[in-house]
Formats: C-alpha cells, sequence, structure tokens
C-alpha cells in the first residue's frame, strides 16, 4: 500500500505544477496581471482626484458658502434696518389712522432683520465678527424698545444717534468679513497650485509606467500572433498546404494547433457547403412552387433563371413558351401586349400622380389590371449577383374594397355638404320670421301702442320674445357651425384689449349670476391684453363658457373668468365648482348635437351647439382651447390665444384680406 500511494502521490503535484507553469506562461495570465497594474495606477489616480476634487469643494465652500453668505447677509439685514428707520420717520409725518400700517411693516422688517443677521452669523468665520453681530443685535433691540417706548407713550429720546452707530457696525461687520473671506481665498489658491503640481506629476508617472507594460506586451503577444494571422491569410487564400510552425504552451500554441486541424477540414467542409447549396436550390424551388403569388428569380445577365407555376395561373398563353434561359425583357413584354388592361396611377414625387410604363412598372413595383378583370400587385427586389427577384400577387378583393370604400367616403362628404346646406338654408329661412316674432313680442310686452287690458298679455308677450330669442340663439348657433364646417366663418378682425371683452361679458352674466346665487370672479391684471380679434365673436366665446359654468353649477358655488399673459400668449381660464364631468365625457361635449345626458328629461337642457362652436371660433382665432373637468370637482376652460403687437398688424391684414 505505502509503495504505490508515493508514485501516485508525486505525479499529482508534478501535474499540478504543470498547471501552475502553464497558467504562468498563458497570455491571459500576462494581459491579467496588466490589468491589474493598469487598475491598480488608474486606482490610485482616481483615489487621488477624489482627493483634491473633496479638498478644492471645501475651499470653495469655505470661500464661499462662509464669507460671502455672510456678506450677502449682513447687507440684507443693513438694508432691513435702513427700511425700518425710514419707516419710523415717515411714521411721524403721517395721518394717525395710517400709522397702524406703518408699525406692521416696521414689524415685518423687524423679523425679516433678524433672521438675515441669524443667518450671517451662522455663516461668520471668526469670533470678532460674531462679536459685532451681537452687538448689532443688542443695539437694534433697543431701538426697537425706544421707538415703541416712543409710540407709546410719546417718551423723548433721539433714535438717530443710535440707528448711526448701528450702521457704523454694519460697516465694521461687512469690512471684517471680506478682510476673513480675502485670507481664506489666499489658502485656497496656494493649496490648489500644490495639488496641480503633484497631480502633473502622478500622471506622467502613469503614462510612463503604462507605456512600459504596452511594450513588454507587445514583445511576448504581438510577435507570435503575427506568424500565426500570415498563416491564417495563406490558407484564407487557398494554400491548403501551407506548413503552420508549432507552438508553445501558451494561446499561441493553441491557436497554431487549431489552425492545422481547420487546415485538414476545408476540403470537407467546402464539399459539405456544395451538397448544402444544391439542397437548398432544391428547396428553393418547392418553396416557389407552393406559394399562391407568382414568383420569378432574374439572374444579372437578364435569364429567367427560375419561374413558378403560378405565373403560368396569370398568363397561361405567353408562360408556356418560357424555355430555360429565356430573356426576361422579351417575355415580359409579350405579356404587357396580350394581357395587361390598364395601369394604376402612382406618385410622380412632386404632390402629383402619373401613370407608369410597362418596363417602368417592372422596375419599380406597381398595380395593373389584366384582361380577366383580375388586378395584380408587383413586387421587386435585387439580389446580391445584380440579379432580380419579382412577385405577382392577386389584389383582386383588397382592390375592390378599396373602390367600396372610396364610394362611400364620397357618399359621405356629399351628405355633409347637403346637411352644411340645409342647415345653412334653413337658418337663413327661419331667422326671417323669428325675427317678425321678436320684433312684435317687443311691441306688445312694451305696450307702444296703447294698454292690453289684461297684465296677462303682457307676460305672456315676455315669454314669447324670450322664446323667439332662444330659438333665434339656436338658429345663429347652426348657421354659424354650418359656416365653419363649410370653411366659410369669416373674421371682422381688429386689435382688442381682451379685459374690455372680459368685462363687458361678466358684466351680462352678474343679473344671472345673482339669480343663481353664485359668486363671479374677475382677474386680469391692469396690463393691456391686446389680441387679433372679431370682438363679437370672442365675446360669444367667453358668453359661451360663462353660461356653462353658471347652467352647471349649484346655488352657493362661484365661477370664475381670469385672463393673463406672457411673452407670445394670452391665456383665459373660465372655471366653476361646479358638477363637472369625467375625462372620456369631453370628447362627447365637443361633439355637436351631443350631450353626456341625453335623456329627454335631462337636468340641464341644451341644444349641445355651445362647446362645439366655442371651439370653431377659437380655432378661427388661431387659438387653442382645452378642458379639464372632473365629476364633482368642477370644470376649467382655457383659451389661448396669439398675442398682438404693432409689427404684426401688416401680416395681420394681409391674412384676412
Amino acid at each position: 500500500m505505502m509503495s504505490h500511494s508515493r508514485p501516485h502521490t508525486g505525479e499529482m503535484w508534478q501535474r499540478l505544477a504543470d498547471r501552475l507553469l502553464r497558467r504562468k506562461r498563458s497570455i491571459g495570465a500576462r494581459i491579467f496581471g496588466a490589468l491589474i497594474a493598469m487598475s491598480l495606477i488608474i486606482g490610485m489616480l482616481g483615489t487621488y482626484g477624489f482627493l483634491v476634487l473633496s479638498t478644492a469643494s471645501g475651499f470653495v465652500v469655505a470661500t464661499y458658502d462662509g464669507p460671502l453668505v455672510a456678506i450677502d447677509y449682513a447687507r440684507s439685514a443693513s438694508f432691513a434696518f435702513a427700511q425700518m428707520d425710514k419707516e419710523r420717520l415717515r411714521r411721524e409725518l403721517v395721518a394717525v389712522d395710517q400709522r397702524a400700517a406703518i408699525d406692521n411693516r416696521i414689524e415685518q422688517l423687524t423679523k425679516t432683520f433678524f433672521d438675515d443677521l441669524a443667518v450671517a452669523d451662522e455663516r461668520s468665520l471668526s469670533s470678532d465678527e460674531r462679536a459685532i453681530i451681537e452687538q448689532i443685535r443688542i443695539m437694534v433691540s433697543a431701538w426697537n424698545e425706544l421707538r415703541l417706548s416712543k409710540a407709546e407713550h410719546g417718551a423723548a429720546g433721539d433714535l438717530d444717534p443710535l440707528a448711526e452707530k448701528i450702521a457704523e457696525r454694519f460697516e465694521l461687520l461687512i469690512e471684517k468679513t471680506i478682510d476673513h473671506s480675502f485670507v481664506e481665498r489666499r489658502k485656497a489658491v496656494s493649496a490648489v497650485a500644490n495639488f496641480k503640481y503633484t497631480t502633473v506629476a502622478a500622471t506622467a508617472l502613469a503614462l510612463l509606467l503604462a507605456t512600459a507594460m504596452a511594450l513588454f506586451l507587445a514583445r511576448r503577444i504581438i510577435t507570435p500572433l503575427s506568424a500565426a494571422a500570415s498563416s491564417a491569410d495563406r490558407i484564407a487564400n487557398g494554400e491548403l498546404e501551407t506548413p503552420i510552425p508549432t507552438g508553445g504552451n501558451d494561446e499561441t500554441g493553441t491557436l497554431l494547433r487549431s489552425m492545422t486541424i481547420m487546415r485538414d477540414n476545408i476540403r470537407a467542409m467546402v464539399e459539405r457547403e456544395q451538397g448544402q447549396r444544391r439542397s437548398a436550390q432544391n428547396r428553393l424551388f418547392h418553396a416557389l412552387e407552393s406559394s399562391n403569388e407568382a414568383m420569378v428569380l432574374v439572374d444579372a445577365r437578364g435569364k429567367i433563371a427560375l419561374a413558378n407555376s403560378q405565373l403560368a395561373a396569370h398568363f397561361p398563353l405567353v408562360t408556356r413558351e418560357i424555355g430555360a434561359d429565356a430573356d426576361f425583357t422579351e417575355v415580359f413584354s409579350e405579356i404587357g401586349k396580350r394581357f395587361v388592361t390598364s395601369i394604376a396611377a402612382t406618385s410622380d414625387g412632386v404632390g402629383g400622380e402619373r401613370t407608369p410604363t410597362w418596363d417602368e412598372l417592372l422596375s419599380i413595383g406597381g398595380e395593373f389590371q389584366i384582361t380577366d378583370g383580375r388586378w395584380l400587385r408587383i413586387s421587386r427586389s435585387n439580389t446580391q449577383d445584380g440579379g432580380f427577384f419579382i412577385v405577382f400577387s392577386d389584389f383582386t378583393e383588397i382592390k375592390e374594397r378599396e373602390e367600396h370604400l372610396s364610394l362611400a367616403k364620397r357618399q359621405a362628404e356629399a351628405a355633409s355638404a347637403a346637411k352644411s346646406n340645409f342647415l345653412a338654408n334653413m337658418s337663413h329661412e327661419l331667422r326671417t320670421p323669428l325675427n317678425a316674432i321678436i320684433g312684435f313680442s317687443e311691441i306688445f310686452r312694451d305696450q307702444l301702442f296703447g294698454e292690453l287690458g289684461n297684465s296677462k298679455y303682457r307676460e305672456y308677450a315676455g315669454n314669447i320674445l324670450e322664446s323667439g330669442r332662444h330659438l333665434l340663439a339656436i338658429i345663429n348657433g347652426l348657421l354659424d357651425l354650418a359656416k365653419s364646417d363649410a370653411g366659410k366663418l369669416q373674421l371682422d378682425a381688429e386689435p382688442l384689449d381682451l379685459r374690455t371683452i372680459i368685462d363687458g361679458c361678466a358684466t351680462m352674466m352678474r343679473e344671472q349670476c345673482l339669480r343663481g346665487q353664485l359668486q363671479l370672479n374677475v382677474e386680469h391684471g391692469e396690463d393691456e391684453l391686446i389680441v387679433w380679434g372679431d370682438a363679437a365673436k370672442l365675446r360669444q366665446i367667453l358668453l359661451n363658457l360663462l353660461s356653462n359654468a353658471v347652467k352647471f353649477t349649484e346655488p352657493g358655488g362661484r365661477v370664475s373668468i381670469a385672463a393673463t399673459a406672457d411673452r407670445d400668449t394670452i391665456t383665459c381660464r373660465v372655471a366653476d365648482n361646479g358638477i363637472g364631468m369625467a375625462p372620456e365625457d369631453i370628447p362627447v361635449a365637443l361633439t355637436p348635437f351631443s350631450q353626456i345626458d341625453s335623456r329627454l328629461a335631462r337636468r340641464y337642457a341644451g341644444t349641445g351647439l355651445g362647446l362645439p362652436l366655442t371651439k370653431a371660433l377659437v380655432n378661427l382665432h388661431g387659438g387653442t382651447m382645452t378642458i379639464d373637468s372632473a365629476p364633482n370637482r368642477g370644470t376649467t376652460v382655457t383659451v389661448t390665444l396669439q398675442r398682438f403687437s404693432a409689427a404684426d398688424q401688416p401680416k395681420r391684414q394681409a391674412a384676412s384680406a
């Protein structure tokens, strides 16, 4: 047992030693060692750079976050105290009923003063600065107590000398803070200079070490790999008898041995590839035969290399004549003469259409009809050897569906035009008798030709007048919507101040808000809000939005209209806290004649024209309208218009003309 175990143990140790020796000699071990060395160098440079950045960051914080912030807040506190003293002097000159407001102003300035002084104290670098800040705090507290005493009891005491001393202490504080900041700056500049020199030295050393490692790897790795690459090039050029040198125990030797095996197997691989190519050609032929499309493969000489039997289904008389090496141009020229009845037009690239010739269709692809009425589509793709592949697809059913859809579209457009014309004509026809009804009902209501004899007649005349006006408004809305759909709605535009229109609309709606127990708020600032628009249509936009807001807001709610401006646009918002609507209902509300609650017994009456017409009028002005709403949380409608300037007027007038 003992005599047999010793040789076995010796062999194990020998194999382990050989394995370690091979690893030591391997390219991977050399590269790994170089990477470890480079990683250590990069790590040291990175650590040193992090130290430099951290230290520089400390310098910046010490220089800027300390003294400069302290100076800034000290000056802010000094300015606040100056304002306090100014308000104190003004208090002595104003009337008694105005002094309470000035006292409140001084109290706010006092709080600001002590807050700024506290920040300056926190950011100060030296004890003498903090001592001066404490003196200022005590002196200002004394000044404030003396001011309050004088204000309440009329006690004698002059605050001016104390204010002057406080100002002097502020000047001293700022002077000392500036001196300390210069000292810290000199320290930072000196330290940064030292870091610069050491960083340059460390970088130069790292570059030298990296260059030395690169030269070492080039000598041990690139030279043997160059010999292997030369042998590989000769084998790639077909020199299969190229002698391959033997390598060592590293990866280069493994590569050379693998190349020897590769050279011996190339002949077998070439034979297998040729067999696979023949098999692939057979599979391609069977795939073409099983396809429902007619397919033609043409080689680089323009000869038909392959055509499946589906070609005969489309062109039976000609395809029977196709033999081996038939000329593509001759065969398909004959097909074009015998079978093609029409070719679909294609885009000419400049927005128009043109009908290509048969030869062009074979080159670029497209659609054509044959003698039996079917429509075929040509698709062409080039092959790598200079030939091309053509596919003929039967899409007769798709073409018929397209024609049906085109006919349906034309019918829908005609119906829409007829609807618009009907609405326009009927609106004009209805407005004439309505104007008469409204006019005569106004005469009856106001009793212009004498007493009617019974008060009920006057009440009924008022009801007729109100109903007539409501019906006229609906007809006008229908007419405007029909004009908008037909593209005939025009603007009588001019530069307008939107504030005037907002105020006018608010005045018109205020009584309705009072009846509905609603609060109406108007906000638009003092600056002009000039837009290029039609006053009547802008007024109609705002009245429609305000009417909707009032209609859908419960008593006790609020309605607001606000306008703001930026450099290029003016934004007007009409908001309420009424019933609101779900986001998915907003597109329904913007559809003409549609309402979210469309039942006959719905709570809120209407025709469904307000919001669609409003959006059309906003678009006519070149603006946008968005709606933000949620159930039981109210609705906000935002209208954005382009702001007008005098420079825009010629361009606007030209566009209107």
